[in-house]
């Protein structure tokens, strides 16, 4: 027993003194960096710049690309897509589709569906126009959310007459019924029908597609042609059973594509797939998210370069203090510990500097919209994040501090005072070198995605938007089919079932153009950038008709009201459409220039006969009514190229229709209004002429068309921004590196400059010595940054626009602008050297 207390005492006081050996080297290695303010002061701002950065660019890397969806066991969740053949494009699905896969499918525990629309909730003295999730009645129990109050949907709240039930969202029950658990039976009005509340979600829930402030039932009315494979707009997701893969499920569900486009013929171009819900949701960010993480990688590796110049610098100086520290006793591990130590010290205390500029660059960055990066909001210090930041700072110590410290502590008693403080000089000259060299090469990658990305947003920029974004405003108008569109004729596929809508359309255009600022006001369905589809089958009349329907070409359809065209400022030859052209008139339409040429070449479109729907033999096994004909349009005008999509798809081949002929049921418009000054200074005027054609409609999305243009931009424009912050930084880095590694030359080397300038040397054979290693290492150094430029460009393809992955130009530019950098750095320490006095000089040797 005696024995075990010795040995437990004697563990103690080692580790007690092991403990105060760490203390007494921390304080000598604080005491140490505090003597050299200057590189202190460098190193920690390099230290706190790169950890910060990294620090903050792998917390939205872990939020977008990482970060699990907020759902149980969410790794079991599958996206079920239609994909189109030809591509593998995912695009949504039918409900006709949907319905069969939840019928048949074996791979899932239950597969749900959904998509999303406004509805307006009335009942106060403002209407409130709020987003609406339509949700099959699986689809809760698959995100594996349950309501908090109440019950969720089951297959009889599917059932047309029995669907008006509503769950609300737990901010809306806050905000509209103040938090009542008595809401349950209570009704609400949305689009003026009375529906039954029947639960309420719990506050942690998070909806699947933005924002949705309650949820209603998916229900379709006999005969409804949104129920049928017209019509592509619902998105489904499964969770998978036990032991199921992926990969087993995408096979069941390419299975039941090839039986649907076997029983309905019109499908045929159509598919069904699956992928991870993760991966479906990221797929399109992680390409971007990946550069630019691996961008600020190599900051931090070109700062660990530069840290690890100037510590081999300090070393070389220091070498007299390790000699005369040697030849007190001490031995070399006991040298290589403190050094260590002091790069620890380092390490640390810049990774907490860097925390604080990584909170900065968070908080900026949850302040950018999502349409830069999705899922970016909320992110914050999680201990995963914490635990990175200290990684990042104690690699970063490892890397930077060890084999200089190696170097430094490598001293002979034997060596003479004198010798040591020569041998400095060329004993860390070749690593320096190499360091110099890969921070070169490094910053040349770096400056060279910052370039690619800098010309490709320029030309992104640059795309011809077919119209003037200044003094543009939008607003957006949903009215409900309760009031503005007949059910029979909408059955029908009547172009007469909005009559209603189409009345009120042209009442409120014409009462906003009255308004004294608004110089032309226009209405249409999707506006320019939105992203929205409305895809349909092109037919020319005076062109042969193909062998199928798949052969048609895609075009996107668009109605118009009012001065859509003027207010825009999109040109139109031939003529724009007047309220004239009403369901009494011929009915007619506009087309693209794009379209116009694809289809006619240089022939004048105008008087031409024209469908947007493929006529019946084309599409024997698509449910329409019997008497059903594709309606013939003439054309009247050829309209300007907008792009409707992204910038960077380019013009879209649009076919435009007036409201009062080709609606289709269509019931949501946005405005378009031409403005005097201020966009958004008629907003009030125009609520106020909104409500008084119908007091219970919201006017919702107001925004101007710059505002849509910046978003449109905003993830390009980010990443061009970030890249370029992280290429200057190196680019500074690099100039340090090559300029800390020529003035140390020149210090070492003065003696000897000396003696030649002594002898007969000219100053300017001098600069071109020190001139020429400066030059050379650059060179060295952009050779081997354009080769790793062109493997990195390659890899980032897919974010550049209009730009060669190998543009010679910007390759030529960015070598040229960093040699220069290079050249800069090296003739300021070369010329100091040229103009060293020989005779002071050798006075001091």
């Amino acid at each position: 027993m005696m024995a075990l207390r010795g040995r437990a005492r004697a563990r103690t006081l080692r580790a007690g003194r092991a403990m105060s050996a760490l203390l007494r080297e921390i304080r000598l290695a604080v005491r140490a960096l505090s003597k050299a303010r200057g590189f202190t002061s460098i190193a920690l701002l390099a230290l706190s710049l790169s950890v910060g950065a990294n620090t903050a660019m792998f917390s939205i890397t872990r939020a977008v690309l990482l970060r699990p969806l907020p759902y149980p066991s969410a790794d079991a969740l599958v996206w079920v897509q239609t994909v189109l053949l030809e591509n593998g494009t995912p695009i949504p699905s039918s409900p006709p589709d949907f319905y069969v896969v939840r019928a048949g499918q074996q791979s899932f525990t239950q597969v749900g569906a959904w998509y999303d629309k406004p509805v307006v909730l009335t009942g106060r003295d403002q209407p409130e126009r709020l987003r609406a999730g339509i949700l099959s009645a699986e689809l809760l129990p698959v995100l594996g959310v349950g309501p908090v109050l109440g019950r969720g949907f089951d297959r009889s709240d599917e059932v047309w007459g029995s669907h008006r039930s509503v769950i609300l969202s737990d901010a809306l029950w806050h905000s509209r019924f103040a938090g009542d658990p008595a809401v349950l039976g209570r009704t609400a009005s949305l689009d003026g029908e009375p529906h039954l509340v029947v639960g309420v979600l719990p506050p942690s829930f998070t909806w699947l597609d933005g924002e949705a402030q309650l949820f209603l039932p998916m229900a379709f009315e006999p005969g409804d042609n949104m129920n049928t494979h017209n019509n592509y707009f619902l998105r489904a997701v499964g969770r998978l059973r036990p032991g199921v893969t992926v990969e087993q499920a995408r096979r069941e569900l390419q299975g039941f594509g090839e039986r649907i486009r076997a029983e309905f013929p019109a499908t045929r171009s159509f598919g069904l797939d699956g992928t991870a819900l993760l991966e479906a949701t990221v797929a399109s960010v992680r390409p971007a998210v990946l550069v630019l993480f691996g961008a600020v990688g190599l900051v931090l590796l070109i700062a660990c370069a530069n840290l690890a110049h100037l510590q081999l610098v300090r070393g070389a100086a220091r070498r007299k203090d390790m000699v005369i520290h040697a030849a007190l006793g001490a031995t070399r591990s006991a040298l290589l510990r403190q050094l260590l130590v002091e790069s620890l010290v380092l390490g640390l205390a810049g990774g907490a500097v860097g925390l604080l500029v990584a909170v900065g660059i968070l908080r900026a960055a949850n302040g950018l919209s999502q349409e830069a990066l999705p899922r970016m909001q909320p992110i914050g210090m999680e201990w995963s994040v914490l635990g990175f930041a200290l990684l990042a700072s104690l690699g970063t110590a490892v890397l930077f501090g060890l084999l200089p410290a190696i170097r430094a502590s490598s001293v002979r008693i034997a060596d003479s005072l004198g010798e040591a403080v020569r041998d400095a000089g060329g004993g860390h000259r070749r690593l320096s070198a190499a360091l110099v060299v890969a921070e070169t090469a490094f910053s040349l990658i770096l400056l060279t995605g910052a370039g690619l990305t800098l010309k490709s947003l320029h030309h992104l920029l640059q795309v011809d938007l077919g119209h003037e974004p200044r003094g543009l405003v939008s607003a957006e108008i949903d009215l409900p089919a309760s009031r503005y569109r007949d059910a029979t004729l909408a059955r029908a596929l009547r172009p007469g079932s909005t009559q209603r809508a189409s009345v009120f359309l042209d009442d409120l255009l014409a009462g906003l153009g009255r308004i004294p600022e608004v110089r032309a006001a226009g209405a249409i369905s999707s506006l320019p950038l939105a992203g929205d589809s409305w895809s349909k089958r092109f037919v020319a009349w005076d062109r042969p008709l193909p062998a199928t329907v798949g052969e048609l070409p895609r075009i996107e359809y668009r109605v118009v009201a009012g001065d859509y065209f003027r207010a825009l400022g999109i040109p139109v030859r031939g003529r724009t459409f007047t309220r004239s052209d009403d369901l009494e008139a011929p009915l007619v339409a506009i087309v693209s220039q794009s379209l116009a040429r694809r289809i006619w070449g240089t022939e004048d479109p105008v008087g031409k006969l024209i469908s947007v729907n493929p006529p019946r033999e084309l599409e024997p096994g698509v449910t329409r009514p019997s008497d059903y004909r594709p309606e013939k349009l003439t054309v009247v005008g050829v309209a300007g190229d907008v792009p409707y999509d992204r910038l960077e798809r380019g013009p879209t081949m649009v076919v435009y229709a007036p409201y009062a002929q080709g609606a289709e049921g269509q019931l949501g418009m946005y405005l378009a209004l031409r403005t005097a000054g201020d966009p958004l200074s008629v907003v009030p005027a125009v609520r106020e002429e909104v409500r008084r054609l119908d007091p219970d409609q919201p006017l919702a999305a107001v925004s101007t068309f710059e505002s849509e243009l910046a978003r449109a931009v905003a993830a390009p424009r980010l990443r061009t921004l970030l890249l370029g912050i992280y290429a200057a930084i190196a680019l500074a880095l690099a100039a340090i590196g090559i300029y800390g590694v020529i003035a140390v030359s020149v210090v070492q080397r003065t003696r000897e400059i000396g003696i030649r300038l002594a002898v007969g040397a000219l100053p300017r054979t001098v600069l071109r010595l020190f001139l020429g290693r400066g030059c050379a290492l650059a060179g060295i150094g952009l050779s081997l940054g354009l080769l790793g430029a062109l493997v990195a460009s390659r890899l980032a393809r897919s974010l550049l626009f209009a730009v060669s992955p190998t543009d010679p130009l910007v390759f030529g530019g960015t070598a040229l602008i960093l040699g220069a950098t290079a050249l800069l750095a090296s003739y300021l320490p070369a010329r100091r050297a040229a103009r060293v006095d020989p005779m002071e000089t050798l006075r001091e040797g």
